[in-house]
């Protein structure tokens, strides 16, 4: 009976302590700092950037070439990661500058219906059949 009454009483007293302990605990934490939404929208803006270059040197036909001219495509995504902001904005706009040769359809197809318009109007006779 007794070892009951001390284990009640030990566990009584034990729940008490962690309970105040609990309610005057204070957290201690580095101060942190306020980041505004230029700067957030600023780093969003830069990891886009890196990613689109690092998508851009994945392609196999890019790092066909880079082989051909003796770089390494690791290499070159290393120099990538440590690029400045300024110099990574640089890249990233040099290669949205690139021609991506997506007229090329377009202009076929166009080509297309007007020799088909022509033919229709008997102004050539490229297609016999219409």
């Amino acid at each position: 009976m007794k070892i009951r009454t001390l284990k009640s009483v030990t566990t009584w007293m034990l729940a008490t302590v962690f309970a105040f302990g609990a309610m005057f605990q204070q957290a201690y934490a580095a101060p942190q700092t306020m980041v505004t939404t230029e700067q957030l929208m600023q780093e969003m803006q830069v990891a886009d950037q890196r990613a689109s270059v690092n998508n851009f040197l994945s392609r196999a036909d890019v790092q066909a070439q880079l082989a051909a001219r003796g770089v390494d495509a690791a290499d070159a995504q290393a120099r990538v990661n440590a690029m400045s902001q300024a110099e990574l904005a640089a890249l990233s706009a040099q290669i949205d500058e690139l021609p991506a040769g997506e007229g090329l359809l377009e202009t076929v197809l166009f080509l297309l219906v007007i020799f088909m318009l022509l033919d229709i109007a008997g102004v050539t006779d490229i297609f016999p059949g219409l």
